[in-house]
Parts: structure tokens; sequence; C-alpha cells
């Protein structure tokens, strides 16, 4: 059976131990939308329909030189997608790239990179909410630290790999 699940209930769902400064974006023409913060990292809970799913929002930006360069390059494109993999695969819901307007591209011309959960009303429960957003943050996390660490990796690979400096 399906169910309506209101803004109170959401919000009451939110386990403040884990979550913080949660505050409802107003403005947009949804039912409601949360943005809260989980380690430091911003999500948002949105419904846009009063018997639709709650959206479980992440979006990772791009925006630092380094990982410019990284999506960028082919050669470094593909092994931030290799990494990226399978974290993307086993978070729940989906992913898009995202280029400077918010449109869905190729990882060559993204800026961002959005992290999707439904949670569908008869699935809905504190549990089902909770759990995505950790998973959504920790992928995000996961996203942000692998993007930082590779352009350091590149001058280690070739020490490895020849085992000299060059």
């Amino acid at each position: 059976m399906t169910r309506h699940i209101s803004a109170d209930q959401v919000r009451s769902w939110l386990d403040e131990q884990v979550v913080s400064d949660v505050q409802r974006v107003s403005g947009d023409e949804t039912e409601f939308n949360f943005q809260l913060e989980l380690s430091r990292l911003p999500l948002h809970v949105i419904k846009e329909e009063t018997w639709g799913p709650i959206r479980l929002v992440g979006n990772n930006a791009f925006d630092t030189d380094d990982v410019r360069a990284l999506v960028e390059d082919d050669e470094r494109r593909e092994a931030l997608l290799t990494r990226f993999g399978p974290v993307l695969a086993a978070t729940p819901g989906f992913y898009t790239f995202l280029d400077e307007e918010g449109v869905s591209c190729p990882l060559a011309e993204a800026h961002s990179i959005q992290l999707e959960h439904r949670i569908y009303p008869d699935g809905a429960s504190q549990q089902s909410l909770m759990s995505g957003l950790m998973a959504i943050a920790t992928a995000m996390r996961y996203l942000q630290n692998t993007a930082a660490e590779m352009p350091r990796e590149r001058g280690g690979s070739s020490v490895a790999a020849n085992g000299q400096d060059e």
C-alpha cells in the first residue's frame, strides 16, 4: 500500500547524531527540499510530488585544477573512471556527470558528478532514509579522496614502473 510521506515525517527520521545543519530550502517547486550535512558533505532530501519518491541527492564538483586536469586528459580520465567504477556501481541509485549548466554529459565535459538514490513511499522508513544518505556520503567522500590522490600518484607511478626518479 502506498502512503504519503510528509516533510515532518522525513524531518523526524533524520538522525541528528549523524546529520547536521538541516535547513529547509524554499523557493523551488517541490513538496519539500531539505539541505543537510553528513560528514561535512552537503546532501539534499527532496520530494517533488505528494505521492512521488524521496530523492537523496549529493553532488561532487570537479573544482580544483588537478581534478580538472584528470577529467580533461584521456588516459588519466580512463584511470579515474576505473577507480570510481566499483564504488559507483555499489552505491544505491544512479550517478550522472553534469556540465557547468547542470546538464547530463560525458565525463570528459563534466564539472561535477551527481549521485541520486530514490526511496519510494511503500519502502520509506528511517532505516531506508539514513542508509541511503550514508551510502551517498560514503561514495562522495571516496570520489573526493580518490580524485585528490590521483594527481600525486602520477609522479609516484613512474618511480614504481622503472624503480628510479625521472
